[in-house]
């Protein structure tokens, strides 16, 4: 029987898996690095799981414009922002974990070499709430105004590619979950696990929810797409709960998957993506576009 999924794992996971890729000691002329920021928000599954998305999606976009630093924040703000306001604009979301992920953004894109205007001053602002409401440490209030300094000077442009994170998924076959894109929530299935737990494999129900659906509404609807058009492999879909809040557990052990025909011989299995690129499949899949 399907029943609601509370992983409960994440810090022990967090800790084996060492300190987050790319997200090194890199020093600043205003006394303060951006690792030591972000420790002392004291949030180590929200800020790893923030730095893999950027690390691997400013790395993929890097390659493409090398020489580009406009386009290259034009590609990379927008679509990281997409998935991270679904807990930074959460009203069900403790006003203190939308705070610490702000300033996290702000920092991990100054990381980066990447800068947004509004993401920063969303961060200014989060500063003085923490520090308001005695949130964090004493020696992060201390800091607060050299903090906000280096957030308000020009990063320079990244010089090379980061560090591409690990492949790991903590989604088991027969997960159920609910992934949101702006205003529509669309379920998937949890159809198989590639290689040694490194990416699940989904496959969406057809229909777009305005709220995360519930088992009963899923019960014998149909895949959003026939022959295996609805299935993903989906890179960095790597957390339950999910830190971004983008992604919901709706059951584990379901045995139910959408119903249709599977693929043809010699037709493709499913389509290997990630989590940001997910985003734009998911909008075309549910538009009647070609997913892919």
């Amino acid at each position: 029987m399907s029943h609601a999924l509370p992983r409960t794992h994440l810090a022990g996971f967090f800790a084996a898996a060492g300190p987050a890729p790319g997200c090194g000691g890199l020093s600043d002329s205003l006394g303060v690095r951006h690792q030591q920021i972000v420790d002392k928000l004291a949030a180590p599954v929200l800020v790893r799981a923030l730095n893999e998305d950027l690390a691997r999606w400013v790395g993929w976009q890097l390659a493409a414009v090398p020489d580009d630093h406009r386009e290259l924040a034009r590609r990379v703000v927008p679509p990281i922002l997409t998935r991270w306001r679904c807990l930074l604009d959460a009203d069900d979301t403790a006003a203190e974990t939308r705070h610490r992920g702000w300033v996290a953004m702000a920092v991990l894109l100054h990381r980066y070499g990447l800068a947004d205007a509004a993401v920063t001053a969303h961060a200014s602002a989060a500063i003085d709430s923490l520090n308001r409401d005695v949130v964090l440490s004493d020696a992060f209030a201390r800091q607060s105004p050299a903090i906000k300094e280096l957030l308000a000077t020009p990063p320079p442009p990244l010089k090379r590619r980061p560090r591409r994170p690990g492949t790991l998924t903590l989604l088991r076959p027969g997960d159920v979950v609910s992934i949101q894109v702006e205003a529509g929530f669309h379920a998937a299935f949890v159809r198989e696990v590639a290689g040694g737990n490194e990416y699940p494999i989904i496959e969406f129900y057809a229909c777009r929810f305005d709220r995360p659906p519930t088992l009963d509404e899923l019960s014998g609807r149909a895949a959003a797409r026939d022959r295996g058009q609805a299935r993903f492999g989906v890179v960095g879909l790597t957390y339950l709960p999910d830190p971004a809040n983008q992604v919901l557990a709706l059951a584990s052990g379901h045995q139910q998957p959408p119903l249709g025909a599977d693929p043809r011989p010699g037709e493709g299995r499913y389509t290997i993506t990630d989590i940001i690129r997910l985003q734009q499949v998911i909008t075309r899949l549910f538009n009647g576009h070609d997913p892919t």
